[in-house]
């Protein structure tokens, strides 16, 4: 494998462990063995305002420490989480973490079924159907991690010729379903959370999407090794 090769391996690795801690965030109940790995990896994170969600990922750490601190602290955050994200308790206020609910569509539209299409032209037929319908919030943050790691084997392997097109998959899906609804629902999720955790959640993951985003294009547009954009988680 070429330097090249391995420097885009190694940014896709970064990015595709990013996008899986953040559908880990959304999906998994905030218990304590979670959160003990999830302060370990937040606290490795540079909080300068020049690293990509440093500061994002600092607010993050101080409020699940100071949630960590109180007494009924995960009791909290675990009913926020089923508020916020849980897909049960929702109402106009707080919609379901679903694309379609987020952007006013019923299911089975147009938009599910395109989801649906992306996930099984990756060979991903059969993603995280435990963690809801196609469209959940937390399916949508995975598949972005899988095309990520599709992309470092790539890299990696005999078929680096076939990097560009998991790039462009990335592309489309970020265009096309992310950014259509992602950003907007979790500033709306930030003012909603009743807990500085959850706040500071929404706002990592929609700064997330902007920035990867950023990233993508640079790496449709090669530049050189030393501009290779890296990741903050």
């Amino acid at each position: 494998m070429s330097d090249r090769a391995d420097e885009r391996a190694t940014l896709a690795a970064r990015r595709s462990s990013t996008w899986w801690l953040l559908s880990r965030l959304v999906t998994e109940a905030p218990d304590v063995g979670w959160l003990d790995e999830l302060e370990g990896v937040l606290a490795a994170v540079d909080p300068d305002p020049a690293t990509p969600l440093g500061p994002q990922s600092s607010a993050l750490l101080v409020a699940l420490r100071s949630a960590r601190a109180k007494e009924g602290g995960l009791t909290a955050l675990a009913v926020d989480r089923t508020r916020l994200l849980g897909g049960i308790l929702q109402n106009e206020a707080i919609p379901a973490p679903y694309e379609t609910v987020a952007l006013g569509d019923a299911m089975n539209t147009a938009r599910v079924l395109d989801v649906i299409d992306a996930y099984a032209d990756a060979g991903f037929e059969d993603l995280a159907p435990q963690l809801g319908p196609p469209d959940a919030l937390g399916n949508e943050l995975r598949f972005m991690a899988l095309l990520c790691y599709r992309e470092m084997e790539a890299h990696g392997g005999d078929d680096s010729g076939l990097a560009p097109a998991w790039i462009k998959r990335q592309q489309r899906f970020m265009d096309e379903h992310l950014l259509a609804w992602v950003p907007a629902h979790c500033e709306r999720l930030a003012t909603q959370a009743a807990t500085p955790f959850y706040a500071a959640l929404a706002t990592l993951l929609g700064q997330a999407c902007r920035i990867d985003r950023d990233d993508i294009t640079e790496l449709m547009e090669p530049a050189p090794a030393t501009a290779t954009p890296e990741r903050a988680l």
